[in-house]
């Protein structure tokens, strides 16, 4: 899609699988490892500036072929099309159910949904429809609102205006160049994301820019810091979903998440069979993803034992 080379982030086969979505066909890109008779895990990106399937490598490293991995970038984001669209929730909800169609027609049986961040609610959304054929439900880090109503407590609809903006020609890019630059990126990264300031070295930066400046990528990554991505209004209706849930349902807590985050992963937390706290912000599934991996197989999967 899009000029980009179909590589492997994590050691995959990848694939791209066709989907109707905003009424355009885009190409969502795919990546798949792991023996094909072991249990499934769908591995869900957290949306952010710099979403991609690559934040599962350190996770798919420490599972090895203990279990079969499917990932894949959401519309907008990473190698998947990033066309010029209003992207919302429910143009996020339908990829997904057009994935989670396509992952059934393979007859894989019984899958672990794992969702990082702000891909839990959209995994939610599909809860009670889908959920009596996931073995379990894992929510990472889990947040509902995106980052602008969460700091200000203003609904999405009032940052229509910012949208708008960055979708506009030459003033929208060079709005978008100034929020991706390395100084703002590194500032985001080490506030919500990253718990290791070693991290944050000038090639991880430079890494994650060119992944938030891919053409297109300015239109979901502005929707996604305005909150037009997200799958509710208020924190009501994801519990309300997640008491939906026909599978075992865990919350992993990031302990060093944002204040405002941490109370909602908390009030989620609530709804969840199992609860699990392990070190980090926003993104502990990239940070911590080995030590995660190995706790998920730690608790076995309730349909393989």
């Amino acid at each position: 899609p899009q000029g980009v080379r179909m590589t492997a982030v994590f050691g995959g086969v990848v694939e791209t699988l066709e989907v109707q979505l905003g009424g355009r066909r885009l190409q969502i890109v795919i990546e798949r490892r792991g023996p094909k008779g072991a249990p499934l895990w769908l591995l869900l990106p957290a949306l952010s500036t710099v979403s991609s399937r690559s934040e599962w490598q350190p996770l798919v490293t420490a599972v090895q072929d203990r279990v079969q991995l499917v990932s894949f970038d959401w519309p907008g984001f990473g190698d998947s099309d990033r066309p010029a669209l209003a992207y919302d929730a429910a143009l996020l909800v339908g990829c997904l159910e057009a994935v989670l169609t396509d992952l059934e027609a393979r007859q894989h049986g019984p899958l672990t949904v794992v969702a990082a961040g702000h891909s839990a609610p959209l995994a939610l959304a599909l809860a009670s429809k889908w959920s009596d054929r996931w073995s379990r439900f894992v929510a990472v880090a889990p947040t509902w609102r995106g980052p602008l109503p969460t700091m200000t407590g203003w609904s999405p609809g009032r940052f229509g205006w910012l949208r708008r903006l960055v979708a506009l020609p030459l003033i929208g890019p060079a709005l978008y160049r100034l929020n991706t630059s390395r100084a703002m990126l590194r500032l985001m990264l080490r506030r919500h994301v990253w718990l290791d300031p070693g991290l944050l070295t000038p090639d991880r930066l430079r890494q994650q820019q060119r992944l938030a400046r891919r053409p297109g990528s300015r239109f979901a990554s502005a929707a996604f810091v305005s909150g037009g991505l997200d799958a509710a209004g208020e924190s009501g209706w994801w519990l309300e979903q997640a008491r939906g849930l026909h599978c075992p349902f865990e919350v992993v807590l990031a302990t060093a998440a944002p204040p405002r985050s941490t109370r909602e992963m908390e009030l989620l937390a609530e709804a969840a069979d199992g609860v699990m706290r392990l070190p980090g912000r926003l993104g502990l599934h990239q940070e911590f993803g080995a030590l995660l991996g190995r706790r998920l197989l730690e608790a076995p999967d309730p349909q393989h034992g």
